[in-house]
């Protein structure tokens, strides 16, 4: 029995020192949506530790701040905390911490400490004493970019009305307001006001001259120490007569415009973090303090209240009560077209190669097939053909609508002299060109269009003249447009980019079957040339035809189910996805003489939860980029190209390393080239890399950076296994 006794005694003693013991201390009040996102940013990371008991202590600051309560607090927690020994303390704000600073040896004897949301931080400001227990997190309100904006969004823009008041922590940014201001003061008028009377507020910011903006820093005090609620506050914003910008995403769809703000929530999660690492091992001075980047946010009811335009907003904002995008409110459009797109695509080659065969045997054959005119009329673009003298030997009913002419006062002209726009712009290239897209002015009005033009040959094999394939693409170059402003579309436009490629790769797979398709017509026509043409051979070429077609359709399956987005996050293999997009872009990377390496550790499924198909689009951009790389290598040096995937488990985590033998990554660009508009292409746009970290951390929760290699690039991908 009395073993029995002691093996308890000590499997409680293991548990007990199992547990940690973390205290949130705030420097304000329970309800406070800025105290309230912090505990919540806190508490979603801690919520995968179910160890970490966490203990969360409220000074409330805000409405009391007088020498007597903060001796008296300290007397109380003194008492409070005796028997406690905490592993972390996450301070809030500046209240907290400076109190943390003040009593530490009293309170938190030897206790690291983690602070988030302190404002007007400054290191040296530390004790010499205490630097080895402090990390933490600081709050930066970007005055002066706030500034930068409001000038780019209100149009003649007169006054910025900037309010603030004296609290503790309002006072600790009050120099860097003042700072900041100075080089806008030339051309606007600034008013700086933390002496604040909520009875006289809004007719005091009512009363603004025109084209004026309201800047709101925090308000908590009026000048009379009386504390305002956040119900006047909110009331004050939703009856200025001028837009008010914001610096905390707190008040975001309370009647703001929005504005670069910080995040409380982000403040929390990023201390909670820190706060893991201390517990695992780490020292406090091996962990950096760091300072989120403030992000744009916007109310889209309150940008039309104040009829801003929207297009200056920038890219990457986030945006609420914003109308669904495009994709969401068309999605039955888009889905038809993927569905048509292989029969149109396939109708157009057709015809194309129709007239091409009918062309070189006699010009006259084009007039003797009915079913060829019905077919052709039928297509929405614009098709016509001449001679290599220019002149035009036949066309569809959309050309003849397009130049507003009928077919007989176009059959027999000189080309220039029915479209002399479109000639001028051809004509200007020294060399054949077979696609291109343009604009041309039609019936006084300008179009975009797309220009598809092949040659064709007589039974000598010699040039005898051009065909030409018009397509209006105006309403696709507005819809583009349109879409820019959507913050998934930028994610889209990012698979988009890769869709040539894809392309690519498809137009190798149908190559085969189109050459096939090209043979097939050439016995059809041959057997009619020679009266041999019978019921049976139809049917027998109508199956072969559909044989080839039934294979390119299923290309373009295969293309169009890459390119949709993931509407929700499920749980997926990676092995299965990886094999999926390599069969698709595998004809494209053979073609460049590029082989794929794959290796899974121990042959093992990988399984991940998040969203596939943009999964897929970030290694397809990823291997896009290698292929580039080795590419340009070969510029100037022979090499075999190799692409290596490897796929294994590291703790608890799935690795997906992608490493080539192309031109590599310059030491220094290694940090760079997941940041956006960054890019070492001549015609790249940056968004490629920056994308793929958009989906593989904020959409995955993964991480991906680069690592240095002495041969190509080498990207290491790092996401959370879903195997139970």
């Amino acid at each position: 029995m009395r073993y029995l006794i002691l093996f308890f005694l000590i499997l409680t003693t293991l548990f007990a020192n199992n547990s940690k013991e973390i205290l949130l201390l705030h420097s304000y009040n329970s309800g406070l949506k800025w105290s309230d996102g912090i505990t919540l940013g806190v508490k979603e990371v801690f919520d995968k530790y179910p160890n970490y008991e966490l203990t969360i202590e409220y000074m409330d600051s805000k409405k009391i701040d007088t020498k007597e309560y903060l001796q008296t607090l300290t007397s109380l927690y003194e008492k409070k905390f005796s028997n406690r020994k905490y592993d972390v303390i996450i301070t809030a704000d500046n209240y907290a911490y400076e109190f943390a600073l003040q009593n530490h040896k009293k309170l938190f004897n030897s206790s690291n400490i983690v602070f988030c949301g302190v404002e007007n931080f400054v290191k040296s400001s530390i004790p010499k004493d205490l630097e080895k227990y402090i990390t933490g997190v600081v709050e930066y309100k970007d005055i002066k970019n706030n500034i930068k904006l409001i000038k780019e969004l209100i149009p003649n823009l007169n006054t910025i009305y900037i309010i603030s008041d004296s609290a503790y922590s309002s006072l600790a940014i009050k120099e860097q307001i003042l700072e900041d201001i100075k080089e806008f003061e030339k051309d606007t008028k600034i008013i700086f006001d933390n002496q604040i009377d909520m009875d006289t507020l809004s007719q005091k910011v009512n009363s603004l001259p025109q084209n004026s903006a309201v800047l709101f820093t925090s308000l908590y005090k009026d000048k009379n120490e009386k504390y305002i609620t956040y119900s006047q506050i909110r009331d004050f914003f939703n009856s200025s007569k001028y837009p008010v910008f914001a610096l905390n995403k707190i008040h975001l769809g309370e009647g703001i415009i929005g504005g670069i703000m910080v995040n409380p929530l982000e403040q929390g999660s990023m201390a909670a973090k820190k706060s893991v690492e201390l517990i695992e091992g780490k020292k406090p001075n091996e962990i950096d303090i760091s300072i989120p980047n403030s992000k744009y946010y916007f109310d889209n009811n309150i940008l039309k209240k104040y009829k801003i335009d929207s297009s200056k907003i920038p890219i990457l904002s986030t945006i609420i009560n914003e109308p669904d995008n495009f994709f969401e409110k068309n999605r039955k459009f888009i889905d038809s077209a993927f569905v048509l797109m292989p029969l149109l695509i396939l109708l157009i080659l057709g015809l194309v190669v129709n007239i091409f065969k009918r062309v070189s045997l006699e010009i006259k054959l084009v007039e003797q097939s009915k079913l060829d005119n019905v077919l052709l009329n039928n297509i929405r673009g614009a098709i016509f053909w001449k001679s290599k003298e220019n002149k035009l030997l036949g066309c569809n009913e959309a050309f003849c609508k397009l130049v507003d002419l009928q077919k007989e006062q176009i059959l027999g002209k000189d080309i220039n002299e029915i479209v002399p726009e479109l000639c001028s712009k051809i004509n200007k290239y020294d060399f054949f060109i077979h696609e291109f897209e343009t604009t041309i002015k039609i019936k006084d009005q300008i179009i975009n269009v797309l220009i598809r033009r092949k040659q064709y040959f007589n039974k000598r094999d010699e040039e005898a003249g051009v065909v030409t394939v018009i397509h209006d693409i105006t309403d696709f170059k507005k819809l583009q447009e349109q879409n820019k402003k959507d913050e998934q579309f930028i994610i889209q436009r990012s698979k988009l980019s890769e869709i040539g490629e894809m392309m690519t790769s498809i137009a190798h797979q149908w190559k085969a079957p189109l050459i096939e398709i090209s043979t097939i017509a050439q016995e059809l026509l041959y057997k009619r040339s020679k009266k041999e043409f019978s019921k049976e051979d139809a049917q027998e070429f109508v199956d072969e035809i559909m044989t080839q077609v039934s294979y390119m359709t299923k290309t373009i399956d295969d293309f169009r189910d890459f390119i949709k987005p993931s509407l929700k996050k499920s749980r997926f293999e990676i092995n299965s996805s990886i094999d999926e997009l390599l069969k698709i872009i595998e004809h494209n990377i053979k073609y460049n003489y590029i082989k794929i390496d794959v290796s899974y550790e121990n042959n093992q499924i990988f399984k991940v939860f998040g969203y596939e198909n943009e999964f897929k689009q970030a290694i397809l951009n990823i291997i896009n980029n290698a292929k580039d790389a080795i590419l340009k290598r070969r510029l100037t040096q022979k090499v075999d190209g190799l692409i290596k995937i490897d796929i294994y488990s590291k703790n608890s985590d799935i690795c997906i390393e992608i490493k080539d033998n192309g031109i590599g990554i310059e030491e220094e660009k290694l940090e760079k080239i997941f940041e956006p508009f960054f890019t070492s292409k001549e015609n790249g746009d940056g968004f490629g890399l920056y994308m793929v970290k958009l989906i593989i951390e904020d959409k995955m929760n993964g991480k991906i950076k680069a690592i240095k290699s002495d041969d190509g690039a080498n990207i290491l991908i790092t996401l959370k296994s879903e195997e139970v």
